[in-house]
């Protein structure tokens, strides 16, 4: 027979966890670019007390199965990649991505390669004069309009402008100035990419992302590059408050079950 007292304890986990995301995502109410967290539940397998039949060939009816659910667990933790409010922040390193796509970052400036991705577009310019994350990474742009990221950006001390097609143009007095185009990350499957803290997401080998594809910002489904601008998190206060009143009283429900449940045991174990 399915055991109450672990049913009540599934029930207990699974919004435990709920609330797990929601703190998370009140916390980061905040952070650039940060997108919110959506939970999703399933059932766990039921007990089948009794198999359903057909109903027989003298007319009489059939029987549907007899069955017993143990619980509940937690069946998925999606993040949401809406799109967040802007800020004007007036800073020329900083960029916003205005529609789909993710900033493309590296490790080093010697023939780098995408490694994580982004939304957060707080870059600011390292004392080597490159274009840099918070975490250190590079931001990477190709040498042609729409190629794959393979260059990290070089804007040494001088001015630049980025405009909303990617194309960054440095204003170091040459003609032709030195110029790169920023080309975004697209993936099928956004919330299927690895949460890498950081504001960071990285695309594992075999996960549920997809193949990455570039292009340049304004082209296709790829959103536009809006420089001075940044991304706020996509979190709505409103309704994590909700889910948390919700999450809250669903957990004291199934506290009171596990209460209710000993009761009774105590009370069979009195008439013994």
């Amino acid at each position: 027979m399915a055991n109450p007292l672990l049913t009540a304890v599934s029930g207990m986990d699974a919004f435990q966890s709920w609330m797990n995301v929601i703190g998370n995502d009140i916390a980061n109410v905040n952070t650039v670019g940060y997108k919110a967290s959506e939970v999703n539940f399933a059932n766990t397998l039921s007990q089948v007390m009794s198999s359903g039949s057909a109903g027989s060939t003298t007319g009489i009816g059939g029987t549907n199965p007899i069955q017993i659910g143990t619980g509940v667990q937690l069946n998925q933790v999606t993040p949401n990649f809406t799109q967040g409010g802007s800020d004007n922040t007036g800073n020329s390193s900083d960029l916003m991505i205005s529609g789909n796509g993710l900033f493309a970052l590296g490790a080093t400036t010697t023939s780098p390669t995408p490694t994580e991705y982004t939304r957060a577009g707080n870059f600011t310019v390292d004392s080597s004069g490159y274009l840099v994350a918070p975490n250190g990474d590079y931001l990477l742009a190709s040498t042609t309009p729409g190629g794959t990221p393979d260059t990290a950006i070089d804007v040494g001390s001088n001015s630049y402008t980025i405009g909303q097609d990617g194309t960054i143009t440095v204003n170091d007095g040459n003609t032709p100035p030195p110029t790169y185009y920023l080309s975004l990350a697209n993936f099928p499957n956004p919330s299927g990419l690895t949460n890498a803290g950081t504001n960071m997401w990285t695309a594992p080998a075999g996960g549920n992302q997809g193949a990455v594809t570039y292009g340049q910002p304004g082209t296709g489904s790829i959103g536009t590059v809006q420089q001075g601008y940044l991304e706020s998190s996509n979190v709505d206060l409103t309704q994590e408050m909700s889910n948390m009143i919700q999450a809250s009283t669903d957990y004291d429900g199934s506290s009171k079950l596990i209460n209710t449940v000993q009761s009774m045991y105590q009370y069979m174990l009195q008439q013994v």
